[in-house]
């Protein structure tokens, strides 16, 4: 009746592609930037930003753009598609960029050897993947992943009372964490 009892939508929708190795992820950001050459991707962190520039340099000779996330409220980024590179490890400081770039969607790509993932036994979810018959290379894409990441991010964000600033997601999960 009138919507009322309707679970209200906050926040953007997060769509999270997932791959189970890094260098898969790589791969399919630079297979994305060849169908869309206009993509601009942010990262939360210098290294993992000083990783894709390595990367990309070594596939192609033309411009990439390639970004942080202190970098992503520029003017210029207006009418752009943006695709998040990782996961900061709080969701608050992914809702608050978001919503000052104003963004209703947006698409993060991870891999499970990551550092956050690996906080949760990410290890765990390779080697069940891998039993599974699931590439290295394959993307997996589902609301119930989105959800996973999110409530892992709001658990880590419950403990962490004054954030140390990080190079690496690594870094930060070393600095912040004490689940």
């Amino acid at each position: 009746m009138f919507g009322l009892f309707k679970k209200k939508e906050t926040g953007c929708t997060i769509s999270d592609k997932v791959t189970i190795a890094e260098n898969a992820k790589w791969k399919a950001l630079f297979s994305a930037w060849e169908t869309n050459k206009e993509l601009v991707f942010i990262f939360w962190f210098p290294d993992s930003l000083a990783a894709a520039e390595s990367f990309f340099q070594a596939k192609t000779n033309e411009p990439v753009t390639l970004l942080t996330s202190r970098e992503a409220g520029s003017a210029h980024l207006q009418d752009k598609q943006l695709v998040f590179a990782e996961h900061h490890p709080l969701k608050s400081r992914e809702d608050e960029l978001f919503a000052k770039l104003n963004l209703s969607t947006v698409t993060v790509w991870s891999s499970l050897d990551e550092p956050l993932f690996q906080f949760f036994g990410g290890e765990r979810m390779i080697d069940i993947m891998k039993k599974m018959g699931v590439a290295d290379d394959e993307v997996i894409e589902h609301k119930m992943i989105s959800s996973s990441i999110a409530n892992a991010q709001k658990k880590i964000g419950k403990t962490v009372t004054v954030e140390q600033l990080a190079n690496s997601q690594r870094e930060w999960m070393n600095k912040n964490c004490s689940l």
